[in-house]
């Protein structure tokens, strides 16, 4: 299996209808992947919704490793519609990883660009899922 950035079904809409100029994040809480260098530069890997494939993307420049607090207005703008401040990510990643966060929580960003539409996909690839 590849590697893959994953969000939840409330995103599935926003992923299949991004488009493939703009650059993308996505934060996890804590450093695993930074820590490992789990995304490389110019690496494709699948975008799933729900741990099903849903189309391609490719990882644009270094992660970053920062506390919650300390993201850009930037960085927030390129977060999925809901994510786009502070305590609204907090909260997201207090349900997704069944924990306490805090705005001091470490996060790692993933910086990443959706391929084109035609390299989506539209099949379940686990039928078990």
């Amino acid at each position: 299996m590849s590697k893959a950035i994953n969000w939840p079904a409330q995103f599935i809409n926003e992923v299949i209808n991004a488009d493939t100029k703009d650059i993308k994040i996505a934060v996890r809480l804590g450093s695993i992947y930074y820590d490992h260098c789990y995304y490389v530069p110019d690496e494709i890997v699948d975008i799933r919704v729900n741990h099903k494939i849903t189309r391609q993307g490719k990882i644009v420049g270094d992660m970053k490793l920062c506390k919650i607090c300390e993201l850009t207005p930037d960085d927030f703008s390129k977060l999925k519609t809901g994510l786009k401040d502070i305590d609204s990510l907090v909260k997201y990643l207090s349900q997704n990883y069944d924990q306490e966060v805090t705005p001091e929580a470490i996060v790692t960003v993933i910086y990443y660009r959706n391929a084109d539409k035609e390299k989506a996909y539209a099949q379940v690839d686990d039928p078990h899922m």
